[in-house]
C-alpha cells in the first residue's frame, strides 16, 4: 500500500511539474506562485513518505527515474523564471533609466575596484 501512495505522490507531482512548465511560459504571477507552491508541499510530502518508509524504496528503480527526471526538469524551469527576471530588469532599466543610479554611496566605485584614498590623513599617509 505505502509503494501506491509514492506512485500516486509521483505522479501528482509530475502533474504539477507540468502544469508549473506551461505557467512559466505564460508568465502569469499570481497562478505561478500558486502552482510553484502546490508543488513544493507535494515535494514536502513524498520527502517525508520517503523518511518514514526509508530511502530504500526508490532503489534503482522506475521511481528513482522518475524523481532524477522531476529534478532536471525543475533545473530547466528555474534557468527559465532566471531568464524571464533578467529580461524584466533590462526593461526596467530602459523604462525608468533613473533606477541604475544607486541611491546609497552615490559615486562610489563599483565592488572590488582599488580604493581611494579621502585626504582625511594626508599627514599619516607617506
Amino acid at each position: 500500500m505505502a509503494h501506491i501512495s509514492i506512485d500516486n505522490q509521483i505522479d501528482l507531482l509530475e502533474e504539477r511539474f507540468k502544469l508549473l512548465a506551461a505557467t512559466v511560459v505564460d508568465g502569469s504571477p499570481d497562478v505561478l506562485q500558486a502552482v510553484s507552491s502546490n508543488l513544493q508541499l507535494l515535494a514536502v510530502e513524498l520527502k517525508q513518505m520517503l523518511d518514514a518508509g526509508g530511502r530504500d524504496q526508490l532503489g534503482v528503480s522506475d521511481r528513482a527515474s522518475r524523481v532524477r527526471s522531476l529534478v532536471a526538469g525543475l533545473s530547466t524551469v528555474r534557468e527559465g523564471l532566471l531568464r524571464q527576471s533578467a529580461y524584466v530588469d533590462r526593461a526596467l532599466e530602459l523604462i525608468v533609466p533613473g533606477m541604475q543610479k544607486k541611491s546609497t554611496y552615490p559615486g562610489s566605485n563599483a565592488y572590488g575596484a582599488p580604493v581611494r584614498q579621502s585626504g582625511a590623513f594626508t599627514v599619516l599617509a607617506g
